[in-house]
C-alpha cells in the first residue's frame, strides 16, 4: 500500500528538501510499525535542544504525540489499527509543535477524544 508521508519544516535550512513522499507498506501494517519505520528511517528532524514534539495526524486526523525526548510516541487511537483500516489512501502528516510539553498536548488531545459525561 502506498502511504504518503510528510513533515513540518522545522528551520529555514530544512526547507531545502522536500519532505513529502510516498512509502510502500502492507495494509496489514498498524500505525504503530508505520511511525516506528519512519521514526527508525530518521524521518523526523533532530532538534539540537533534544527537545521537540510532534503531531501525527492520519488522513487529517489527530493520532499520536512523538516526542524526541521520548522513547515511544503516546497513540490517542489504537496503535494496533491496520493502515488498510484507514481506507485505500493513507496520508501521515507530523506537525512540529515545536518545544511545547508533549504531555500537556496529549492531555488536550485525550481530553478532546473522550465523550463528554452525562
Amino acid at each position: 500500500m502506498n502511504v504518503n508521508v510528510d513533515r513540518s519544516s522545522v528551520a529555514m535550512g530544512d526547507d531545502v528538501y522536500p519532505h513529502a513522499e510516498t512509502i510502500d507498506l502492507p495494509e496489514s501494517s498498524t500505525i504503530a510499525e508505520a511511525v516506528a519505520y519512519l521514526r527508525q528511517r530518521r524521518f523526523l528532524a533532530t532538534i539540537a535542544s533534544g527537545r521537540a514534539t510532534w503531531l501525527l495526524e492520519v488522513n487529517g486526523r489527530p493520532a499520536a504525540v512523538i516526542a524526541q525526548q521520548w522513547a515511544e510516541p503516546k497513540f490517542v487511537t489504537d496503535p494496533s489499527d491496520t493502515l488498510g483500516s484507514f481506507g485505500s489512501e493513507v496520508s501521515l502528516m507530523f506537525r512540529y509543535r515545536a518545544q511545547i510539553d508533549p504531555d500537556d498536548l496529549y492531555d488536550t488531545l485525550e481530553e478532546e477524544d473522550t465523550p463528554p459525561a452525562r
